[in-house]
């Protein structure tokens, strides 16, 4: 009796857990869906530069964000796996336990046939019915009967549902163990091509390694180049704290904001962190940096107003972007398509990306600011 309680509860508690497990294989899916498309785009990327055949930071920075991406994909599907394993052990036990209650129903059966047959042979319905004493006998017997067919054709009936009841366990638990395995195949070409990866990189920064010097210059050149376009945003939102501000949902858009450049490759993170070559060299980015190998449009990620368009040395033209008390900032435009106090909405063309000789050639760099405060973009943008 108390295994028997067990049992319930045991079944009772995975019923009630499955719908999350489906919801986290979902959320999974998703998820892996997206950082596919980001190692696609990587790839387009790599394949670009690989005409070049000379290292270079382009090159660094992509591999950088593709091996994290593939590591975050390879814990994706292992996570899957795990989550298909409790799947795959529940389905089994209650298979186990559907048989189990498959045979006795058999047994069952077998003995009321074997029962019918043994009664039949003693007496048929006629004298059974025949042999009451008063009709309040003969009516319990008609009905008792009744009642012994209907059982016994329950019986059959219960037998037929608990089959098809197995065949759809059977055939669940092979469909989950066929994503299991693929799952696995997948974790074992990703790792494969994780140490293509690893190999290309370490291949890229040794030989900038060997080009030292001119790195460091490169370093302290962006970081002029960052400090002219941080002074410039910072004098700007001093002058706009004096305007009207107009009321925005722009708030309400953390984690959906679209990207600004499609099919773009966040190459460059934001906050301090080292440099990807010099280890020992720290570099700051305000905002994210955001590499395309095909697409050099620049689009406005949020309905707002033009606030500004500005030139920075190093970065080309620039694009700020007013949401109400947030801003968004476009810079290393070629050439800009919108003017000064153009309302502009979702997926406006802002200008085109440059596109010619550098490190920073097809790179948008996109910062986001709420007032005097800089908001990590990658916190913002649709995942």
């Amino acid at each position: 009796m108390v295994a028997r309680k067990v049992v319930i509860l045991f079944f009772t508690v995975v019923l009630f857990s499955k719908p999350v497990i489906s919801q986290s294989l979902d959320e999974l899916q998703a998820q892996k869906a997206s950082i596919e498309k980001r190692i696609e785009d990587a790839n387009n990327l790599i394949a670009s530069y690989a005409k070049s055949k000379t290292a270079n930071m382009r090159n660094v920075n992509v591999l950088n964000r593709q091996i994290a991406d593939r590591e975050k994909l390879i814990g994706l599907y292992e996570d899957e796996i795990g989550l298909l394993k409790g799947d795959i052990t529940v389905l089994e036990a209650e298979i186990s336990d559907n048989e189990h209650q498959l045979e006795q129903l058999k047994e069952q059966y077998v003995k009321l046939i074997q029962t019918t047959y043994n009664n039949k042979k003693r007496y048929n319905e006629l004298s059974f019915f025949l042999g009451a004493k008063s009709f309040n006998e003969f009516y319990r017997r008609y009905i008792m009967l009744k009642e012994y067919n209907k059982f016994r054709y329950n019986q059959g009936l219960l037998i037929d549902e608990k089959r098809l009841e197995l065949k759809d366990s059977y055939g669940l638990l092979n469909t989950k163990l066929k994503v299991q395995n693929n799952a696995l195949k997948k974790i074992l070409n990703e790792r494969e091509r994780l140490v293509g990866d690893k190999a290309s990189l370490n291949a890229n920064i040794q030989e900038l390694k060997r080009k030292e010097s001119r790195l460091k210059r490169d370093i302290q050149r962006q970081k002029k180049t960052l400090q002219k376009l941080e002074t410039t945003i910072v004098n700007l939102i001093a002058e706009l704290s004096k305007e009207t501000v107009e009321a925005s949902d722009f708030h309400l858009a953390k984690g959906q904001l679209i990207n600004p450049v499609e099919n773009g490759v966040i190459v460059s993170k934001f906050g301090e962190h080292a440099h990807p070559v010099l280890k020992y060299v720290k570099v700051k980015n305000n905002g994210v940096d955001i590499q395309s190998s095909n697409n050099i449009a620049a689009k406005a990620v949020f309905s707002g107003k033009v606030s500004r368009i500005v030139s920075i040395p190093g970065y080309n033209k620039a694009v700020l972007i007013r949401h109400g008390r947030f801003l968004t900032v476009y810079a290393n435009l070629d050439s800009v398509r919108v003017k000064k106090g153009e309302n502009v909405t979702k997926n406006s063309l802002i200008g085109t990306i440059y596109n010619g000789q550098g490190e920073n050639s097809g790179v948008l760099h996109f910062e986001i600011w709420e007032e005097s405060k800089k908001l990590n973009p990658e916190h913002w943008l649709m995942k």
